[in-house]
């Protein structure tokens, strides 16, 4: 009972009043004189983020009875359920929690996706590649996630301080996911093919040996079978890098911008901010293991179950939610300073300019509304909002074009 109200009064309640606040916000913000985007696309752009924030009130409404039925009712009944030895019985019951989690939410992203994307112009895919991509996604799920689970299983159940081994096992599997993702997992929902714009990709590679990066090449993903939105980005760790541009991209901004979106990236390269990242994700997650292994007998009790394998990674996977809400105002604190800092890095490789255009044409194209409640972007914004980027490059005369 004391986890549940803890539960909603720090986590789901403060998450539906920054939705509050946000879609309060917006709706003051669009009364006011546009900026930035022109009068149509502002109100679309607010209307929009206003549908998206209740969108995320009613899902959190779901994880609210989802957390009451887990803990007074459903965590019992699924251990009743299943027999099978312990190992066995963990992989079930925790993929068996992870699916039930997934369909709960499932009617909210396919209303996100073929509605409210749909409506506003962005969803382009249609019902099949949506359950395309969520039977692929839940594929993963059952084979890779199952493996996963297995193995973080075996680790509690057989290695004395697992807390230890778990932790490097999280290492090994953070690096390895970024390693193996641009090569393995990506390729199941995009195709990505070599550039063939010999010009900007002479380009690219003069940037590239400018700052000393290596990659397997430049790539175009097919972004557009899904959506209208612009992006690039790189991928992977190693000599598995790639730099990957968005079809979309190509069509809207001229070369030059390009380059600046792909110097800002690089400066990330520089900075080392996915390593940084990385210690931070690695840091939440140390914390994560320590909070588990000192839960008390109460709570496992409050659930009607014992404290075992299983029980203790469902534990985890609860917490996870309400620590990380709290977690990224570190995050995205740390996110906002690293892209200022990339920001003036690809100023520095083309011009200020450059990216400044870019990142109007991006804000533009992605439908994106300039500002949100201070609040708000605190723990939802990993990037600052435009207009504050636009007054570091120096260049906020810009906006008023």
């Amino acid at each position: 009972m004391v986890f549940v109200v803890c539960y909603i009064l720090f986590f789901s309640v403060p998450k539906f009043t920054l939705s509050l606040l946000q879609i309060n916000f917006l709706k003051q913000e669009r009364r006011k004189t546009p900026y930035i985007l022109e009068s149509q696309a502002f109100l679309k752009a607010a209307d929009y983020a206003s549908v998206r924030e209740r969108i995320a009130m009613a899902s959190i409404l779901v994880d609210m009875l989802l957390i009451i039925f887990w803990i007074f009712f459903g965590l019992s009944a699924l251990d009743s359920a299943l027999e099978f030895s312990p190992l066995i019985k963990s992989v079930v019951f925790v993929l068996c929690f992870l699916v039930v989690g997934i369909l709960a939410n499932l009617p909210f992203e396919a209303y996100q996706t073929l509605v409210t994307d749909k409506k506003f112009g962005f969803a382009k895919g249609g019902v099949k590649l949506f359950i395309l991509d969520n039977l692929k996604s839940f594929a993963l799920l059952l084979v890779v996630g199952g493996i996963l689970i297995l193995i973080f299983s075996w680790i509690i159940l057989e290695v004395q301080f697992w807390e230890v081994y778990a932790f490097v096992f999280g290492v090994v599997l953070i690096v390895g996911v970024n390693f193996l993702y641009p090569l393995l997992i990506a390729p199941m929902f995009n195709q990505f093919t070599p550039l063939r714009n010999t010009e900007l990709k002479d380009e690219i590679n003069h940037l590239l040996k400018r700052v000393g990066f290596q990659s397997k090449g430049v790539f175009v993903m097919d972004a557009s079978k899904r959506d209208g939105r612009l992006n690039a980005y790189f991928a992977g760790l190693g000599r598995a890098k790639r730099v990957i541009l968005f079809d979309t991209l190509l069509d809207k901004i001229p070369h030059p911008s390009i380059l600046a979106v792909l110097g800002h990236e690089l400066g990330h390269f520089k900075h080392y901010d996915i390593y940084k990242m990385m210690v931070l994700v690695l840091g939440f997650f140390g914390a994560l293991l320590f909070m588990v292994t000192n839960l008390p007998e109460s709570l496992f009790s409050s659930a009607n179950v014992e404290r075992n394998v299983h029980t203790l990674i469902v534990f985890l996977l609860l917490l996870s939610a309400p620590i990380g809400f709290y977690f990224m105002l570190l995050v995205n604190w740390k996110s906002c300073q690293n892209e200022f800092a990339a920001d003036r890095f690809g100023a520095s490789l083309t011009s200020a300019e450059s990216l400044a255009n870019a990142l109007l044409v991006l804000v533009k194209e992605n439908n994106s509304f300039p500002l949100a409640h201070p609040l708000y972007m605190r723990f939802f914004y990993s990037h600052p909002p435009l207009m504050a980027r636009l007054l570091a490059l120096g260049c906020q005369d810009l906006a008023k074009r």
